[in-house]
């Protein structure tokens, strides 16, 4: 019998610098690919923007345009909020 190390890495599910807030846009397309923006906050304070996909990227259509330019004002605004919190 061979002995063998085993690694486990264990990812917080939310990395440094975002704020997991309501305002998020969440989408998943067509092929199941997700998209998630949400706020962020630099460590000098600044806020942001968060964006994140699924390896594969993810799909928006344009349709749909419309809708997330706008819910990216909404995250924009939460995210000045949060910083100024």
């Amino acid at each position: 019998m061979t002995e063998r190390t085993e690694i486990i890495t264990i990812l917080n599910p939310t990395p440094a610098g975002v704020v997991p807030h309501d305002s998020a846009y969440k989408h998943t397309d067509i092929d199941g690919d997700r998209l998630l923006i949400s706020t962020a906050k630099f460590d000098d304070g600044t806020p942001g923007l968060y964006f994140r996909t699924d390896p594969n990227g993810s799909s928006v259509p344009l349709t749909d345009l419309p809708a997330l330019i706008a819910q990216l004002q909404v995250i924009a605004d939460a995210a000045r909020a949060e910083a100024t919190a």
